[in-house]
């Protein structure tokens, strides 16, 4: 997968994921170095604990 920008502001890549809180963006978490499915089941690991923390 290559690196996706279609919007300056906006980068889509593999292992890329944005946290919510509350409904809104709070930030994000980037994941690289594995597999494009190494990489993903990691952030999503990693984004079910923050919901956990927050709510």
């Amino acid at each position: 997968m290559a690196i996706q920008a279609n919007d300056p502001c906006i980068t889509l890549v593999a292992g890329g994921y944005p946290l919510f809180v509350q409904g809104k963006i709070a930030g994000g978490i980037g994941v690289g170095g594995g597999t494009e499915e190494q990489d993903c089941q990691i952030a999503e690991y990693v984004v079910s604990q923050f919901e956990s923390l927050v709510g």
